[in-house]
């Protein structure tokens, strides 16, 4: 009887400091307030006084009514069951306990499942199961599947491309024939112009002594792993330079409002950045707040890796709207949308869809008070906007790229594509952390692994030391000066482009911000811009569609800035060809994919556009 005070007492010990280590590590991403200063009473004490007493009083009178009307309640419920055997009473209660506990487990799961994919979708959701109705859609969608396989299958054998590889080659083939082989293959693709290429975003690179450069370093350290660090030493070394001079770039490092704690890893791409910052936030708010069904606020207009994450980390996304006018997410929504099961608020830096770039000072304001994660997506803008007010003036800044990075408090991570207008090649990224104590919540850590002690940082083990070495050639390649002359060079270019569009008849641009993103949608019923697009891609010219609303945008880079005056004759040419083709009755280009944006922008059912997505998905890779 004697040890039990000793370990009740050493188990408070060990809770308490658990307890202060959680708060510890908590307090390193979300400090504290300040403390309130205190004011001189302005209301008597007398009155102080007497307001408490009525106030207890009245207190005291609702619990005495509460207890009576339970105590009636109780007598009622006796009298009702008087007679009945314990046993009965006992199983019905049990009963009783078990349905109400599965209808409130529905009701919180129904609850869930509107919050992460809407009313409509779950309505639909339901309705398809009915037998009818679900056999009815899946004869339409296999239709329509079938149609469009034979087209794919159709072209592919006008093209004249060869049936595809089934098994290995019974022997291998020469050097050379693969060489001109694989240059054949090529062919088909996308002829990369470094100049004045015709593709929205895609293409960055517009310099091909660069690219060159790229392509031998990575070359040299192609069959280097980061993973073994003890015997590839350079890689290891290029990495962290290179997070390094992202971190310097975006708030980090020392100086005044800078914070010196940011760290980071390369990834392979903005998408795996996002889903590794999120994941690292879920943990790191479930060990520090207790947090086990974790909520996310995103835009509508948040990248499509969101979703990724959601579906992945099992984090319910909470969607806000943007303002009409800006395009940037709403501020007041999230304040509202803000519970206790919160991990992070997700702001774009800008965003893929209008360009926008979100209020982040007054976001983080938000996750300040709150205490939870804001992660900034700057994995467009994160080459270019740092460098606006040196591209472009104070002026210019203060209305475009107000502070978006480490320098604002409450930024707990953020993302950045080097191979985007870091001018890198494809498959190289950034993800940085405000403190080290979050970036830990990334790592992987295996202690009783028969093949030994493991740990890995990513969620990738092995990673290709050449596309990290790469990275590090194009970062001190272009420089300071390098990003802020291309920097300057597209936010010119989209502000040629935003004038332009707003002045042909039948278009407007989307958004107030000027970055590398122009957005428009028609503002004329005859010009369909689903239809404009299929018109430009007639023409050679490679837009990107957006939906809800319908609209376009011009991604402009290093490779296509030369073309933007090219492109708005193009575009002013193609718009009244399209309200030309629609005064006279024609539903547009033949072969064009506007039907198929049209039905997915009408159809209320969101899930059997999901479903037929992916049926296409299996289409596009069985006829690659």
């Amino acid at each position: 009887m004697r040890r039990v005070p000793v370990l009740s007492s050493r188990w408070s010990s060990h809770t308490d400091a658990w307890a202060t280590f959680a708060r510890t590590r908590s307090d390193l991403l979300f400090p504290l307030p300040s403390p309130v200063k205190t004011t001189r009473a302005l209301v008597a004490p007398a009155a102080v006084s007497t307001a408490s007493a009525a106030a207890t009083e009245a207190l005291s009178l609702s619990l005495r009514e509460a207890l009576r009307l339970v105590e009636a309640l109780a007598a009622r419920l006796d009298a009702s069951l008087e007679g009945t055997s314990p046993s009965r009473v006992a199983l019905g209660s049990a009963l009783a306990a078990a349905f109400g506990f599965r209808v409130a487990s529905m009701l919180l799961d129904a609850r869930r499942a509107v919050r992460r994919r809407g009313l409509l979708f779950v309505l639909f959701a339901f309705v398809k199961r009915m037998p009818v109705v679900r056999g009815a859609v899946a004869r339409e969608k296999r239709k329509l599947i079938d149609e469009m396989d034979a087209d794919m299958t159709a072209k592919s054998l006008a093209a004249g491309v060869p049936a595809k590889l089934a098994s290995l080659p019974p022997s291998g083939h020469p050097v050379q024939w693969v060489l001109r082989e694989a240059e054949r293959r090529g062919e088909k693709d996308a002829t990369w112009r470094p100049s004045n290429s015709q593709m929205s975003g895609a293409v960055y690179v517009a310099d091909e002594k660069h690219f060159e450069m790229c392509s031998a370093v990575y070359a040299r350290f192609a069959h280097s792993n980061p993973l073994h660090a003890d015997a590839f030493p350079a890689t290891a070394r290029f990495e962290q330079e290179v997070v390094n001079m992202a971190a310097h770039m975006l708030g980090g490092g020392v100086g005044e409002g800078r914070n010196q704690h940011v760290c980071g890893l390369m990834t392979s791409g903005g998408t795996e950045s996002i889903l590794t910052a999120i994941r690292a936030t879920r943990d790191y708010m479930r060990e520090t707040r207790g947090i086990r069904k974790p909520e996310m606020i995103v835009a509508y207009s948040a990248h499509a890796a969101v979703y990724k994450a959601a579906e992945y980390f099992d984090i319910t996304l909470v969607r806000v709207g943007v303002d009409k006018r800006t395009m940037r997410m709403d501020v007041d929504a999230t304040r509202r949308a803000v519970t206790k099961n919160t991990i992070m608020i997700y702001a774009s830096a800008p965003g893929y869809p209008h360009g926008a770039m979100d209020d982040v000072e007054a976001l983080s304001k938000i996750a300040v008070e709150k205490k939870t994660g804001l992660h900034v997506d700057a994995c467009l803008g994160g080459f270019v906007m740092p460098f606006a007010s040196e591209a472009m003036g104070e002026a210019f800044a203060k209305t475009h790229a107000k502070p978006f990075d480490f320098r604002v408090p409450g930024v707990t991570s953020m993302s950045v594509d080097t191979h985007k207008y870091g001018l890198a090649q494809k498959g190289s990224s950034v993800v940085l952390y405000a403190s080290p104590a979050l970036r830990q919540y990334q790592y992987t850590a295996v202690m009783d692994w028969s093949g030994g002690l493991y740990i890995s940082p990513s969620q990738a083990g092995s990673r290709s030391g050449g596309l990290i070495a790469q990275t590090w050639a194009a970062m001190v390649h272009v420089g300071r000066e390098g990003y802020v002359e291309r920097a300057r060079d597209v936010l010119v270019g989209a502000a040629a482009l935003r004038d332009a569009i707003d002045a042909i008849d039948g278009l407007e641009t989307m958004g107030a911000d000027v970055t590398m993103v122009v957005a428009w949608r028609s503002t004329d019923k005859e010009v369909d811009v689903y239809v404009l697009n299929d018109v430009m891609t007639k023409n050679g010219w490679h837009l990107s569609v957006l939906h809800a609303p319908p609209a376009l945008h011009y991604c402009v880079t290093p490779a296509n800035v030369r073309s933007v005056a090219e492109l708005a004759k193009a575009l002013a040419a193609a718009t009244a060809e399209t309200r030309a083709l629609s005064l006279c009755g024609e539903k547009g280009v033949a072969g064009g994919k506007a039907p198929i944006y049209g039905l997915a922008g009408g159809l209320p059912d969101r899930g059997l556009i999901g479903d037929i997505l992916k049926d296409v998905q299996d289409l596009m890779l069985k006829n690659a």
